[in-house]
């Protein structure tokens, strides 16, 4: 495949990997808010709070 079919594949379907770009980034997004809800987070490291 050619740097020009490249091209002219992606100036083609802009609006088709824009869709796929925001609907990935939404599902990221909600994946995320869900992991930030957990109710059991003393049992979790990373939201673990360390006091000095």
């Amino acid at each position: 495949m050619s740097m020009n079919t490249l091209a002219h594949w992606l100036v083609v379907n802009a609006s088709v990997l824009a869709v796929l770009v925001t609907v990935g980034v939404a599902v990221f997004l909600i994946c995320c808010l869900e992991c930030s809800n957990c109710s059991c987070r003393d049992k979790d490291e990373i939201f673990h709070r360390h006091e000095v």
